[in-house]
């Protein structure tokens, strides 16, 4: 491998890693919105059930969107393993 291509691995590697941190960062704060959703919904639990009701499409689509954005997380991962055992390879 080129030192070349070398570089262009470490640099991605970097940049996935980083992603992937702050991808788990916006996970707290959205975990932190959905806590907060909840707890307003109990404090007034006839109101919290009307904007259940209003709110259902948009849950399903937050739920879709979800499932896209962690399979993203997990494929960054895979291609963090990937990069390292390349990089492992030619450097041995």
């Amino acid at each position: 491998m080129t030192n070349k291509t070398r570089n262009i691995l470490k640099e991605r590697l970097k940049n996935t890693q980083e992603w992937g941190e702050h991808f788990l960062e916006a996970e707290k704060h959205r975990l932190i919105s959905k806590n907060a959703r909840k707890a307003l919904n109990k404090d007034r639990p006839f109101l919290g059930f009307i904007f259940i009701i209003l709110y259902i499409p948009s849950r399903i689509l937050d739920f879709v969107l979800s499932t896209f954005r962690w399979n993203r997380y997990r494929k960054a991962l895979k291609e963090i393993e990937i990069i390292r055992k390349e990089l492992n390879i030619n450097n041995e």
